[in-house]
């Protein structure tokens, strides 16, 4: 079993090889806890990160809001394959025939088509997600719901509303009532609470000389709180939320969770995972799967503004591994501490990357050709000096909240293209660095017999 002092020494090291401001990371085994913290909680006071400092969760939060909906299955509320339109009733959506098919599981699941990102920003209030889905209702749904995976904030978003119409409280109010206290956390999504608190502010960092800045707002809209937007918390919150993943209990014995809802959340949803997070096998009902089987090990990430957050849980190990840190280049720090602590404590090893093709796989560049389109942003395909690419051009208000997220600045260019796989119409995009790739696929058929969709990363589909 590692000691503080030594998970403390490795985070110290990290967070300085990486310009993380502050850092706080924790393990527990089988009844140990060791934790450690490092840095400023904000560069611009000096406040030292505490024990007790809170962080965003960011996409955590998912984990949260989908053990929250499960809570309402075991007591039925929920029906995981009831349509949405059950308990929403009054929305409309300028694609009825495509909402209609949107079941419960499919907002947990992340297949539903609904957009990966909005960000209307709207006016704080608890009827915040109220008045969100009257926008989700005009915006387009991408592909057919539950066919193929696509990460969807505006997914757990209308999950965080379905919350709020079967209990009939706010999202933040059930999340406090059913999860956050019974578990005893130190962590609020109030941001009047959190000035009382010890609280960290995220942190860009400039990649050429290293210089950390801080980020001129604390948190993103209130309309993404169920995807990560507005839940704080420290590192020993995550590690109790982790552990009542166990066996569904709270430290003092009380049932949060069914074994039932446990074991639905673990079960992998998707036949093919193929391109979609690199770091995961596969994705159950908001729980990430690293590794499925009797074994399994579950995951998520989380990014806010300027802080980056991790989460692993080995159920049958009765192990939980935390890390939560307030800088843009986090996830470097957060992704090298966990695959050291894992594969060296639990000889738990990531999934392997996407492998090149051995030989030129030759392809019809022609049927790939074209515009795909989603909420978030458009994806352009065109042959470039002979080679097939790919230009990605997020959505103009996407775009600069990337740039408040800490996301170094770029100017959207086409990307070359290389196919790994002909029969399944799959490539990698090279990013121009040493290995430096991304999965691209392309599905189904069009009237035109050339691809309708494609992924990188999430869905787009062709509008030309």
């Amino acid at each position: 079993m590692m000691t503080s002092k030594a998970l403390a020494d490795r985070l110290s090291a990290l967070a300085g090889k990486f310009s993380v401001a502050g850092a706080s990371a924790a393990l527990w085994h089988d009844g140990t806890l060791v934790r450690a913290e490092t840095g400023t909680a904000n560069a611009a006071t000096g406040a030292p990160v505490r024990p007790d400092t809170l962080f965003a969760a960011g996409s955590i939060t998912k984990v949260f809001t989908a053990s929250l909906a499960m809570t309402l299955v075991d007591e039925g509320l929920l029906d995981l394959d009831a349509p949405v339109r059950t308990y929403l009733p009054d929305f409309r959506h300028t694609n009825p025939g495509r909402f209609a098919a949107i079941t419960v599981r499919m907002l947990l699941n992340h297949s539903s088509g609904l957009p990966a990102n909005y960000m209307p920003d709207l006016v704080p209030g608890e009827d915040a997600l109220e008045r969100l889905m009257p926008e989700i209702g005009a915006l387009p749904i991408v592909g057919e719901p539950g066919e193929r995976w696509s990460y969807s904030n505006m997914g757990m978003s209308t999950l965080g509303r379905l919350v709020e119409v079967r209990t009939g409280q706010s999202y933040d109010a059930a999340l406090r009532t059913r999860i956050l206290e019974p578990l005893g956390l130190n962590a609020t999504a109030d941001a009047d609470e959190m000035v009382l608190r010890s609280a960290a502010a995220g942190h860009t960092v400039d990649p050429d000389t290293g210089e950390v800045t801080r980020v001129p707002r604390l948190r993103l809209g209130p309309e993404n709180g169920p995807a990560g937007s507005r839940l704080w918390l420290d590192v020993e919150a995550l590690i109790r939320f982790g552990r009542m993943h166990f066996d569904g209990t709270a430290p003092d014995g009380s049932r949060i969770l069914s074994r039932a809802a446990l074991d639905r959340m673990r079960e992998p949803q998707f036949d093919d995972f193929w391109g979609c997070f690199p770091m995961y096998r596969n994705y159950g009902l908001g729980w990430a799967i690293v590794r499925g089987g009797p074994d399994p090990v579950l995951s998520h990430g989380g990014g806010n503004l300027g802080m980056a957050s991790n989460l692993f849980v080995l159920p049958g190990q009765k192990a939980v591994l935390a890390v939560l840190t307030n800088s843009a280049t986090g996830p470097q720090l957060h992704s090298t501490l966990c695959a050291e602590v894992l594969e060296e404590c639990f000889d738990v090893r990531g999934p392997e990357p996407v492998p090149a093709a051995a030989t030129t796989v030759e392809i019809d560049s022609e049927r790939f050709i074209g515009r795909y389109q989603a909420p978030h942003g458009q994806v352009s395909v065109d042959v470039h000096d002979g080679r097939l690419c790919l230009q990605v051009t997020p959505e103009p208000k996407l775009a600069e909240w990337e740039k408040v997220m800490g996301s170094p600045a770029s100017k959207p260019e086409p990307l070359p293209l290389r196919c790994v796989d002909g029969e399944r119409n799959r490539f990698l995009m090279d990013l121009g660095g040493p290995g430096a790739s991304v999965p691209v696929q392309f599905y189904g058929t069009g009237p035109d017999g050339r691809p309708a969709l494609v992924r990188v990363i999430t869905l787009y589909e062709r509008t030309a």
